[in-house]
């Protein structure tokens, strides 16, 4: 590579990579007192004679010619460069920009590894004269570590991948990288789900079936299309509307939005609207119930006991304010004790750690119960935090306890927020049939993985 004077106009820009050169005027300003600092590339140009093609320093060479000046000082390639080779050029330069964003950066660094790799070919050896280029070698040359510029490719795949995500609110790559490493069980979530999906394919009627009982959908919407008068049970388990973020941990990363009527996924529900929410809830269940059948419904006790009470009792349902409650601990002792509970509070030295979630269970004309004689008592060990699909997930365990207490064989259920799909797995294992819906797509990608070990 040689350093020479040439002249502007027999400069070629080519096709370059960056169109917007931004604050022409700060550079030409500083070109015209302090000169150009750093010579633009060029090398000879592929079809005219004494000519050249720009390779790196567009913005510089933009500023000159702002200025007028005639000639520029350049490095040139002793010898013909390819399209390709001009490219990866260009984008190194780039990536030296001050104005250069994390995300452009890693688009970039991509960007240069995959154009080595198609002018090399890539390396798929780890000896010293083994030919092409490998990842380690692009991040030698771009003067980072390998673990960077790997680190750096797998982020920009992921914003490739998730633009919804809205990856310019992070404010640095630091928070890009968490984002993107709390996405990571998402996406494998995904691919599971799909791989699951085949695996179904060729299991039994009944797992197929199973797998398309959980419904992506808004309740309201899809229950239209549902019989009236139909359904021998109801589960109702939607949000709570206690403000269950400073509570529980939700995992924002899931995509989920503040459930607002008719819309969004699973969060909360504002306490403005939740009266009208839970209203038509439970109207909407009571026309889709049969004249004998059952409805379950968790819930908030504080402040909401009350009130759901009265919501059920207006809705047309038979209850009473003795709940039934899930006591989270072991099994039922043969006396028919719960016993090892475990519960929660966030604040210890007031509060006792609440160790239970309560349910109404309500009528519809005159049901009987399934298993008469049983206490409201259901105990049974929670769902360990690692294996749970959903944020209030319930162990299918409890969900065949509750449903087999209430209905029988043959009965049909409905679960209008089906959540981890739980109580419909739970239905199935009770030769009942199911149908659920559910907002949030990657709650039925946990569902169909979880049929397929379990008919695995």
């Amino acid at each position: 590579m040689k350093l020479e004077i040439i002249e502007i106009n027999k400069i070629d820009l080519g096709d370059r990579a960056r169109k917007d050169y931004k604050d022409l005027l700060t550079l030409s300003r500083s070109i015209k007192n302090e000169g150009l600092i750093c010579p633009i590339a060029v090398c000879s140009h592929p079809s005219a004679e004494e000519s050249y093609l720009l390779c790196a320093g567009g913005r510089r060479l933009a500023a000159c010619r702002l200025l007028k000046k005639e000639t520029i000082a350049c490095r040139i390639y002793d010898h013909v460069l390819s399209d390709l080779e001009i490219r990866c050029i260009e984008l190194q330069e780039n990536l030296h920009r001050e104005d250069l964003e994390f995300d452009e950066q890693c688009f970039l660094q991509r960007e240069i590894l995959r154009l080595q790799e198609e002018i090399h070919g890539k390396k798929t050896s780890t000896s010293p004269n083994a030919k092409g280029v490998s990842i380690r070698d692009v991040a030698e040359m771009l003067n980072i570590s390998h673990a960077k510029l790997a680190e750096d490719v797998r982020l920009a795949n992921t914003m490739e991948a998730l633009p919804s995500l809205d990856w310019k609110k992070c404010k640095n790559r630091s928070e890009a990288l968490k984002l993107r490493k709390s996405m990571g069980d998402i996406m494998v979530r995904k691919e599971l789900s799909e791989k699951a999906e085949k695996a179904l394919g060729r299991k039994s009627a009944l797992a197929q079936k199973l797998a398309s009982s959980f419904i992506i959908g808004d309740f309201f919407e899809k229950s239209e299309e549902l019989p009236n008068g139909y359904f021998d049970l109801v589960e109702i388990d939607s949000p709570y509307s206690i403000n269950l973020g400073s509570q529980k941990k939700v995992d924002a990363s899931l995509g989920i939005k503040p459930y607002q009527y008719g819309e969004g996924g699973y969060n909360e529900i504002k306490q403005s609207d939740y009266e009208v929410f839970m209203n038509k809830v439970f109207k909407t269940c009571y026309k889709k119930m049969s004249s004998n059948s059952w409805l379950i419904c968790w819930f908030g006790p504080d402040p909401w006991f009350e009130s759901i009470y009265q919501w059920i009792i207006d809705a047309g349902f038979k209850t009473r304010r003795l709940t039934a409650k899930w006591v989270k601990g072991e099994d039922e002792n043969k006396d028919g004790y719960v016993e090892k509970t475990s519960g929660q509070t966030n604040n210890p030295s007031m509060y006792l750690a609440n160790a239970c979630e309560e349910f109404f269970y309500a009528a519809k004309g005159n049901p009987t119960l399934a298993s008469p004689g049983k206490t409201n008592i259901f105990g049974h060990r929670p769902v360990p935090p690692g294996k749970k699909i959903h944020p209030t997930e319930r162990p299918l365990e409890l969900m065949s306890d509750i449903l087999t207490t209430f209905t029988k064989e043959n009965s049909k259920i409905l679960v209008p927020f089906a959540g981890s799909g739980n109580t419909l797995i739970a239905a199935a294992s009770c030769k009942m049939i199911p149908i659920g819906f559910d907002l949030t797509e990657s709650y039925k990608e946990g569902y169909v993985i979880r049929i397929n070990e379990l008919f695995s």
